[in-house]
């Protein structure tokens, strides 16, 4: 039996009422925002799968890739922390590119600020530059034809500018579909559109709620007033029987093909699944840094003394 306060339960309960008076939708709404959707110039879209000898003559010879990070860090408070990066690019057929990093803010130059958010920004970068890296190091060394990036392409050019224009660029220059899936869309376009406007009496109105299970299965849609941004253009999808949605953008230059990107991504996504390219998810699992492997490493490669003097906190040796 927990020990808990006794009215935690029916606070909780009441948290829950509020949140289900505010965001359930009936299937009436689901009508109503389709409604809004038509009138705000949305391109709607079923797709299709491909067929394994379709697959095979599109891409000629190429190859199908994925890239994700992966970043985990020892127990602690900033700056007593060390981070340990790895990024995995690996093609369907099992070529791949890793590389790993490790940091810690200890080693920065003191500047003043809040929260060790110097780490974080360079925990952000240190990632994002990986990812960029071992795709860019994918393309060189491989013929791809069409390559998944894990999260939105948007972030990249914030976080490792340098390294995004380079794979950009080669992307372009050796005609490879460079796409970013995100199954996290923490977005608020769709009420920046008139029709869309009486949504905004909600405290949070974002785009996943407010399109969860308003899509049909194997549907898409793009909207070109809140969907395209910096040299990227966003479509939002159901490639599964998920409710939920997954975004995927891909560069200007390559918008022609957003339709066969979109039946690429559905092809390669279990339809009973979550909603991701079973090849992204795979790459995932494969490039994770657990936190068994930071304390087997840690164990390993740092001198006990200064891991016990630098990261280890006094509450690990509390007895319960």
């Amino acid at each position: 039996m927990l020990n808990l306060s006794p009215d935690l339960a029916k606070k909780l309960e009441g948290i829950g009422n509020e949140l289900k008076g505010i965001y359930t939708h009936s299937t009436n709404n689901k009508e109503i925002i389709r409604q809004k959707l038509q009138e705000s110039g949305t391109y709607f879209r079923q797709m299709e799968s491909i067929s394994t000898e379709t697959m095979s003559k599109w891409l000629n010879g190429r190859e199908i890739a994925a890239v994700d990070g992966s970043v985990n860090q020892t127990k602690g408070q900033p700056p007593h922390l060390l981070y340990l990066f790895q990024a995995l690019g690996k093609t369907i057929s099992g070529y791949e590119c890793r590389d790993s990093d490790v940091y810690t803010p200890l080693l920065d130059a003191k500047e003043e600020s809040e929260e060790g958010s110097p780490s974080i920004n360079m925990r952000s970068h240190l990632l994002a530059k990986l990812e960029l890296q071992v795709a860019s190091q994918l393309i060189e060394e491989r013929d791809i034809g069409f390559l998944m990036m894990d999260g939105a392409l948007y972030h990249y050019r914030i976080d490792a500018p340098e390294e995004w224009e380079h794979l950009r660029g080669l992307a372009i220059e050796k005609d490879v579909l460079l796409v970013g899936v995100s199954e996290e869309i923490t977005t608020e376009n769709l009420i920046k559109l008139p029709a869309f406007s009486a949504e905004t009496i909600r405290p949070h109105t974002y785009d996943r709620d407010l399109l969860f299970g308003v899509l049909n299965r194997g549907e898409m849609i793009f909207i070109e007033a809140i969907q395209q941004k910096a040299g990227l253009s966003s479509s939002w999808i159901r490639p599964s029987s998920a409710p939920s949605m997954t975004g995927f953008d891909l560069l200007v230059e390559q918008t022609d093909k957003r339709d066969l990107v979109s039946d690429l991504i559905y092809t390669l996504t279990p339809k009973d699944g979550r909603g991701i390219p079973f090849w992204l998810d795979y790459v995932d699992r494969d490039v994770r840094v657990t936190d068994r492997l930071v304390e087997a490493l840690v164990e390993q490669y740092i001198d006990p003394e200064i891991k016990q003097r630098l990261f280890i906190q006094k509450r690990q040796d509390r007895p319960y």
